[in-house]
């Protein structure tokens, strides 16, 4: 009888511990059937055995590693709060699409505890608007069929991903609106031995890089034969992060590229832009760069522009404002460059401006540092102070009246810096700022030239700090601010626009 009876209990007791462990196995991680079926959170939660749970209609827990299977769906049309363990990770092989009223938050479990990212397979189809993904482990990209338009991506560090915030694999992704805010690498990257044309535009990058390390905040490959087209973004760098480059565009490995970059802000980066390899094209044009030169070493970077590679590396520049850099436009290598030619078979406007760009007591506007000639006609080579004569024009330039074995560049006419920069809807043109004073040690006062709406201050972090109406006919105040980096971002008019406060 007693006998019997610790049987019985052993076969309950080894019952519980296997509904147990069978409950542990599940939690594990969670992959859908690959049915066909469209899912929401709430069905996950139903149906994942414990992977994910939710204590409301709005806030949902991912316990343990998530695969949405190819033939799936997962679809988020509401404004939830979407919390991930920091050992899981989040896998799209199938159709994702979060297009909620207002937002989406992807967000760590336990805030400061990373997860592992997201990955997004070859044969997925990702669309993600309105969604904040903070503090996350990187998005690794393997589709071709990518859309981030009206997101945050803050506070990525390298998990998921190697080399920056986003990583591309292929395709021509498009990523607009999208504010990229203190990842530890580059906010967007894509790899040198591959092909991806992205589509940027209108976006913010906010003190990216903060490792320190050798990468720019946008850091691309060759596009193959699409273009990529960087348009109308803003691109301001932390002055602490000495190494951080502003937008770079390279073909080193044998690949082709083509890239338009155009309508930029490109502000406090260690250089603005950089085109480099071969086998490119590049169209630069009507973008304002200024002050690239946190690092403080000639011989390292600081050039507002800087081209460098083989002959085939050809590029078309005009419209740029190029100012407070340690130089500003250098070319490298053998590339073949046109800053301005009255030839009509050659034709480009020019209308590039300079002023103050220098290192070492010298101001250096050109450096043309290879053999070829330079077409350089129709540009503003001081718009502070204009030049009235060749002579004092062919002192900002460095070319073969410098050194025999340099290229000549061909600079006349140029102008008297009677026109205005072009800079097409860049949205510093479009919503000029008064910020003062920036940085701060307390309250901080922002006026506008035209009339705004809305404003909203988000912190390094990508958390919104602040937000309202714009005070009626009167400058907007900001005070209480904790000491950090912010991004005020406003609306009016029709226009959105991005710009940086630190407050000490």
């Amino acid at each position: 009888m007693v006998f019997r009876t610790t049987t019985s209990a052993f076969r309950t007791l080894h019952l519980l511990l296997t509904g147990l462990l069978l409950a542990s196995a599940a939690q594990a991680q969670y992959t859908t059937p690959n049915t066909g079926i469209a899912y929401t959170l709430t069905d996950l939660v139903a149906i994942s055995g414990g992977v994910f749970t939710t204590t409301s209609g709005t806030s949902f827990l991912q316990h343990a590693d998530f695969m949405l299977s190819e033939a799936d769906t997962l679809f988020v049309d509401e404004d939830v709060t979407w919390a991930v363990a920091d050992s899981a990770t989040i896998g799209i092989a199938g159709c994702f699409v979060a297009f909620p009223p207002n937002q989406l938050n992807i967000v760590p479990a336990v805030a400061g505890m990373h997860h592992q990212g997201m990955r997004f397979e070859e044969s997925a189809s990702v669309y993600m608007v309105r969604t904040s993904i903070v503090e996350g482990g990187g998005i690794k990209c393997l589709t071709e069929d990518l859309v981030l338009s009206h997101c945050v991506v803050s506070g990525q560090v390298n998990n998921a991903t190697s080399g920056a915030a986003l990583e591309l694999s292929r395709g021509k992704a498009i990523i607009d609106h999208v504010d990229f805010v203190a990842n530890e690498r580059a906010a967007i990257s894509s790899a040198s031995n591959a092909q991806a044309a992205p589509r940027i535009t209108d976006c913010n990058f906010i003190g990216n890089s903060y490792s320190n390390t050798n990468r720019p905040q946008i850091n691309l490959g060759p596009s193959g034969t699409d273009t990529t087209f960087i348009r109308r973004n803003t691109v301001i760098g932390d002055p602490a992060f000495t190494l951080a480059g502003g937008i770079a565009f390279s073909s080193l490995l044998g690949g082709e590229g083509h890239v338009v970059i155009d309508s930029n802000l490109v502000v406090d980066n260690r250089y603005g832009i950089t085109v480099g390899g071969g086998n490119i094209t590049s169209v630069i044009s009507n973008n304002i760069i200024t002050d690239n030169n946190t690092q403080g070493n000639p011989m390292q970077g600081g050039s507002g522009i800087n081209l460098n590679g083989v002959s085939s590396n050809i590029s078309m520049v005009s419209g740029n404002q190029l100012s407070g850099n340690l130089w500003g436009v250098t070319l490298q290598g053998a590339v073949m460059t046109n800053f301005g030619d009255t030839a009509l078979a050659t034709f480009n406007p020019g209308n590039n401006s300079f002023a103050n760009n220098g290192n070492g007591g010298e101001i250096y506007a050109l450096f043309n540092n290879t053999p070829n000639p330079v077409p350089a006609m129709n540009n503003c080579w001081d718009f502070l102070v204009p030049m009235t004569d060749s002579t004092e024009v062919a002192q900002v330039i460095s070319d073969v009246a410098d050194d025999a074995s340099l290229g000549e560049v061909f600079f006349m006419p140029f102008s008297a810096c009677d026109f205005t920069t072009e800079v097409e809807h860049t949205e510093a043109a479009a919503t000029p700022l008064l910020i003062y004073p920036n940085p701060a040690h307390g309250p901080v006062t922002i006026e506008s030239a035209r009339p705004l709406e809305r404003y909203a201050l988000f912190n390094a972090s990508g958390q919104l700090v602040r937000s309202g109406a714009w005070p009626a006919g009167r400058p907007l105040v900001l005070d209480q601010l904790d000491a950090g980096l912010y991004l005020l971002k406003v609306q009016g008019q029709g226009t959105e626009h991005g710009q940086r406060i630190v407050v000490q």
